[in-house]
């Protein structure tokens, strides 16, 4: 099942009014694809996007509970939890599941939008790690793609831009991992809402290049 993650991918970044991430589409079951179109940036709340890499059955367990219990607490409450509670309330949830002995195999990248804090991303693991950061990457596509990342990333990039750096990170994945990652979906987080990007693949790219 740790195969399974870091086989996945996952890239985000946090910039000035907004957040972008992105995440690969395969479902795999041992060495079959079963799917290429596997949906793995869940929409929380109106202006939060959760990213998941993992387990099948765990991400479409434990991505579900997250999602009706933030609905509930808002349908309860008549408001929405902002980011930093939503990101708790999730990293509570997968530690509490690791000392029950039953451990959620899930990576994530968590992108949002508040309007007294403005765009944040925040990186957390299977084992509950979790950090606010400018910047992340999941799996072994995402170790090929953090010094582009670090390179190219600045705080004040446009929309554009982020999504240029994006399909670099895409590119090099996709030219120098043994594993087939044809398809990334890419989501916006903004002060507008949630957007969604044109899907990046090796045909985008050579359209451009």
């Amino acid at each position: 099942m740790a195969n399974s993650i870091l086989l996945q991918c996952l890239l985000g970044m946090q910039c000035q009014d907004f957040a972008i991430i992105a995440a690969d589409q395969i479902n795999t079951q041992s060495i079959i694809v079963m799917k290429d179109d596997e949906d793995k940036l869940l929409q929380i709340s109106d202006k939060l996007v959760m990213g998941v890499n993992g387990d099948t059955a765990d991400m479409a367990q434990f991505t579900q509970f997250i999602a009706k219990n933030i609905q509930l607490y808002e349908m309860r409450n008549g408001y929405q939890l902002d980011t930093a509670a939503v990101v708790h309330f999730t990293r509570k949830n997968l530690a509490e599941a690791m000392k029950g002995g039953n451990p959620y195999m899930v990576n994530s990248l968590m992108a949002g939008y508040d309007e007294k804090v403005g765009s944040q991303l925040y990186t957390m693991d299977f084992i509950a790690s979790c950090v606010k950061v400018p910047f992340a990457a999941h799996g072994f596509g995402g170790i090929l793609a953090m010094g582009i990342l670090d390179r190219y990333y600045k705080l004040h990039l446009t929309e554009a831009e982020a999504y240029e750096i994006l399909k670099m990170c895409v590119h090099e994945i996709q030219s120098r991992l043994f594993i087939n990652l044809p398809k990334f979906q890419v989501k916006v987080v903004s002060k507008k809402g949630i957007s969604t990007l044109p899907a990046i693949t090796t045909a985008s790219f050579i359209q451009n290049h």
